[in-house]
């Protein structure tokens, strides 16, 4: 199913719990979705974290690591989709170790955005 959205400004967690174990120390991470608001001319921004150990659940302080850009939608209407996909390539991992995979919302000035129809996946670069 798809996360519940958030009022935050700040951003919080998704809670999507993604993850991959790397057999090297380098990976590409790809998190699709539509972004909405439902308010009219407001939006939502969206960036990928991941981290070891447990994962975030959804509307968890923002936590872990970020990657890649941060990427923000405003809508001309209440509940306007715009697809985006964030991606990422991540260095310096442990190779054998369970990484989570997420991505932190907000909303850019207020409304309650959401994230729906996800889609997340990584792999090993050589």
């Amino acid at each position: 199913g798809n996360p519940t959205g958030t009022t935050s400004t700040t951003g919080v967690m998704m809670g999507l719990a993604g993850s991959i174990t790397p057999a090297n120390t380098r990976i590409f991470i790809s998190i699709s979705a539509s972004m909405t608001n439902n308010t009219i001319a407001d939006g939502a921004k969206m960036q990928i974290r991941f981290g070891t150990g447990a994962a975030p659940s959804n509307a968890d302080a923002l936590t872990g690591t970020v990657a890649g850009s941060l990427l923000q939608a405003t809508s001309a209407a209440a509940n306007e989709n715009h697809p985006a996909t964030c991606t990422a390539i991540v260095t310096g991992l442990t190779a054998g170790t369970a990484y989570w995979l997420d991505v932190g919302l907000a909303a850019i000035t207020g409304g309650t955005a959401s994230i729906t129809d996800v889609s997340v996946s990584a792999h090993d670069i050589v």
